[in-house]
């Protein structure tokens, strides 16, 4: 999960959220997606990431995850028919 996985980068001594960037659906920009810098993440509540601006990203909505230039997480978007 995509929570999982910012859990780590916060927490573990050899990441920096400084260096992620986070794509997350968005309705209305460009493709339906975002990109934000890990630097505008405040905090992580129970069912959503926080930005330092007060708006509440879901973490179902996050679809990928990078840090120094390599994916850490990505979701898997194909569903079974």
């Amino acid at each position: 999960m995509a929570k999982n996985a910012l859990n780590m980068i916060f927490w573990h001594p050899d990441r920096d959220i400084n260096n992620c960037r986070v794509t997350f659906l968005n309705r209305g920009s460009p493709g339906n997606l975002k990109i934000i810098p890990g630097y505008r993440i405040d905090r992580m509540q129970r069912g959503f990431m926080i930005l330092l601006d007060g708006a509440q990203i879901p973490y179902h909505r996050i679809v990928k995850i990078e840090c120094n230039g390599k994916i850490i997480w990505r979701k898997n978007l194909l569903k079974e028919i």
